[in-house]
């Protein structure tokens, strides 16, 4: 090692996706800390404040769950620095069980990770949980972190024992409801759960991304000679594209947060852990060596030496690029922008411009700033390609590789809305209304006004018009529930038992878009009148693809031409609504018969019922 060499960075190393990557476990992390003489990084707790007030104010057990990395046991251990300082040596407790004085009188038994307890001492413990859960030891509270399926197992086992009380299996079968239903709490349980695999937060992301780029110790690179010479050094040039300056946020770390947000609300979660593997990863990926994917400060020298920039390329580095496949595989990640297509979705305005220069203005956006790896990389595989007219395979071959590598950059540095509606970053995506996905979810979380909301809700009805009745229907004011009679394997039809739900109006049923308050995600459902009572309908959870398939329906492509899940999904959605909406409205005359509408097109393409009766 010489004197340029940074430690952060033989630090940082550590949480790369590796196989010897000692991130995993946090003692491994204090005993990195140690070992390179570096300030640990320090990520934000998303929860911890409310189980903090849940302990100390409610006086509520807490139960953390969620998948590997989510940072069960860091908020726990969090939770115990912050209310017992000067007490670290306790941590973690003889077996893994921590006792402590919570109060006079009150006893805080924590429990950092379920799965490190031997059978002998869950029993044990079992007793004491069961009763504290509910409610019937107030003097006792248990903080503890699970994984669902160890949680489930733990009072499953409890449940099936010889002599197990009733009580025994209240309580698996109401965490076991919990847990299906996404809930945090039950009314007769003295519980909070906090699912961190349900905890989508920008404050974590932006925090774990400022741990790392804004970590004191990059301050022994100022004495390195790459700082200052022509060739950049890989490692701070990929740092600088991340960096927030003043009022400017990154365009790519800004893309990466929406493409983790749209992830999240897809049911793709992304822990704690894996960000900081896609962090490092961005910072000092090199594809040269799979087997050494990650850049030490000698090599970072060699590649600035050589101009060696396609090796350290941070958009192939975000995919994982410089990765083994099952590597990249192995971290969770990655996937993310895999399946966003993210590089080999084509756009027909974009692809002409990366290879034709036009236009110019959407030209100058992509390439005006940063040229280290944009036009430096691409234009001599470009003039390659053009001098020897596409004969040359291997320059074919390189040729698409660059025009991937472009479109993946383009990717992360477009604008959100540029001036022109088909160079959004989101057509170069799987996700092509990606970006209006996560327009939705901020203007119902703001409460935006009906101005905002109702387009999505137009555009929506508009889509499932067109996909329960198989019609190309411009209708957007009312919503159809169209289908067949009799068993058949078409999705569509056009015969109707209900009358149409208006999109808006003030007296009777209309479509309504709003916010699930557990899986904050867009949900699209009908509204009842105020005067009016009776079980829940249920409504259309909107996924991005499934908000995808609708949009892209609303636009014109074919029901059938993308996902046979959707359909299934909004089909049950018609039944079930449907035999809901039937049974509030007894539509039989006095004689028994029913009206049955029959769906044809107007002249502008609104839906026009024939009513006969049956």
């Amino acid at each position: 090692m010489t004197q340029t060499d940074n430690q952060l960075v033989d630090f940082l190393r550590t949480f790369g996706p590796v196989a010897t990557s000692d991130s995993l476990c946090d003692e491994n992390v204090r005993q990195a800390e140690r070992t390179y003489g570096v300030k640990g990084i320090t990520t934000p707790a998303a929860r911890l404040d409310e189980v903090k007030r849940t302990l100390l104010d409610d006086g509520l057990n807490v139960i953390l769950t969620g998948t590997a990395g989510d940072g069960k046991t860091f908020h726990i251990r969090q939770f115990f620095m912050e209310r017992f300082p000067g007490r670290e040596a306790e941590w973690p407790g003889e077996a893994g069980v921590l006792s402590l004085e919570l109060a006079p009188g009150r006893e805080l038994r924590i429990i950092r990770d379920l799965s490190e307890i031997s059978d002998t001492e869950k029993e044990a413990e079992l007793e004491a949980l069961s009763a504290a859960l509910l409610g019937q030891s107030p003097e006792r509270l248990y903080l503890v972190a699970a994984n669902d399926g160890q949680l489930l197992k733990y009072f499953r086992d409890a449940a099936q024992r010889p002599g197990a009380a009733a009580s025994s299996r209240r309580l698996q079968q109401s965490v076991a409801k919990m847990l299906r239903e996404e809930r945090e709490d039950l009314a007769e349980l003295s519980l909070r759960l906090f699912n961190l695999s349900r905890t989508w937060s920008e404050k974590v992301v932006d925090g774990i991304f400022d741990a790392v780029l804004d970590h004191p110790g990059w301050g022994a690179c100022d004495a390195c000679p790459s700082s200052n010479g022509g060739n950049p050094c890989p490692i701070q040039l990929n740092r600088a594209l991340l960096l927030d300056g003043g009022d400017a946020r990154s365009p790519f770390r800004n893309r990466i947060r929406q493409s983790l947000r749209l992830a999240a609300a897809n049911d793709q979660h992304v822990p704690i852990r894996q960000l900081l593997v896609l962090v490092v990863n961005i910072l000092l990926g090199d594809a040269r060596n799979p087997d050494r994917p990650l850049l030490d400060c000698a090599t970072a020298r060699k590649r600035a030496a050589k101009r060696e920039y396609g090796c350290t390329n941070p958009y192939n580095n975000a995919a994982g690029l410089n990765l083994r496949p099952e590597r990249r595989r192995a971290n969770r990640v990655f996937n993310v922008f895999e399946l966003l297509g993210v590089g080999y979705e084509t756009n027909n305005l974009i692809d002409a411009m990366l290879v034709q220069g036009e236009p110019k203005a959407l030209h100058d956006m992509i390439f005006e700033h940063e040229p280290t790896y944009g036009i430096n990389l691409f234009t001599p595989q470009r003039k390659a390609y053009f001098a020897l007219g596409g004969a040359e395979t291997g320059v074919v071959r390189e040729f698409r590789a660059a025009l991937e590598t472009q479109r993946r950059r383009a990717f992360f540095r477009l604008p959100e809305h540029p001036p022109l509606e088909a160079a959004s970053p989101w057509r170069l995506t799987i996700f092509q209304h990606g970006g209006e996905y996560l327009d939705l979810l901020d203007a119902l979380i703001s409460k935006k006004g009906k101005e905002v909301i109702d387009p999505f809700t137009r555009q929506l009805v508009r889509g499932l018009n067109r996909a329960f009745s198989g019609m190309m229907t411009n209708d957007e004011d009312r919503l159809w529930f169209a289908g067949t009679i009799g068993r058949t394997d078409d999705p569509s039809g056009r015969v109707s038992t209900i009358s149409g739900v208006d999109r808006v109006t003030t007296s009777g049923v209309s479509v309504r878009l709003t916010l699930d308050p557990v899986t904050c995600r867009p949900t699209l459902g009908i509204a009842l009148p105020k005067f009016m009572s009776g079980p829940p309908i249920r409504s259309l959870e909107l996924r991005p693809l499934l908000f995808e398939y609708l949009m892209r329906v609303a636009n014109g492509s074919l029901p059938a031409s993308f996902s046979r899940q959707c359909q299934q999904e909004i089909r049950h959605f018609a039944l079930s609504t449907t035999s809901s909406l039937r049974a509030m409205f007894d539509e039989e005359d006095e004689n028994g018969r029913e009206a049955v509408r029959i769906l044809g097109l107007g002249s502008n393409g609104e839906i026009q019922p024939s009513v006969i009766e049956v």
